[in-house]
C-alpha cells in the first residue's frame, strides 16, 4: 500500500503526463485521436478524459468493477490493471447548511478519491452468463 507521499507523487506525475499528452496534440492526427476519446467519454470530466487518454489513448469503453458486473453481466479478469481516474465524493448538506449558503445546494464536493476503471478493449472483462 503506497504511503501519502508516494500517492501524491504518482498523482502529480499522472496529471503532468496527461498535460504533456494534451500539449502534444499539435499533430492533426493526434488531435483527432483526442477528440475521439472526448466523444467516447462525454459523461466524464475533462480531467478524467485527460487521465484516460494519458494512460491509454486507444480506450474505447471503460467501467468500474461493479458496473461491469451489475450492468453488463461481465467480470474483470483477476490479473488486470485498471485505469486510474478521480471520483468525487459528495456530502449531503443539512437543512441548516443549505439555508446558510448563497444558493440552495443539496450537496457539495467533500473530497476526491482515486478509482479504477477497466477497459473493454484490452479483453480485461469476460462474460459471466
Amino acid at each position: 500500500m503506497p504511503n501519502k507521499s508516494e500517492k501524491a507523487a504518482w498523482e502529480k506525475q499522472l496529471v503532468e503526463q496527461a498535460e504533456q499528452r494534451i500539449l502534444s496534440l499539435t499533430d492533426s492526427e493526434k488531435f483527432k485521436s483526442y477528440l475521439d476519446i472526448v466523444a467516447k467519454f462525454h459523461r466524464y470530466s475533462p480531467r478524467n478524459v485527460a487521465l484516460i487518454y494519458a494512460q491509454n489513448p486507444h480506450a474505447s469503453q471503460v467501467a468500474g468493477f461493479n458496473q461491469w458486473r451489475q450492468a453488463f453481466k461481465r467480470t474483470v479478469k483477476k490479473s488486470e490493471k485498471g485505469i486510474r481516474i478521480a471520483a468525487p465524493i459528495m456530502k449531503k448538506l443539512t437543512e441548516e447548511e443549505q439555508k446558510s449558503g448563497c444558493r440552495q445546494l443539496m450537496s457539495v464536493l467533500s473530497w476526491v478519491i482515486v478509482t479504477y476503471q477497466f477497459l473493454m478493449s484490452r479483453k480485461q472483462v469476460v462474460q459471466l452468463f
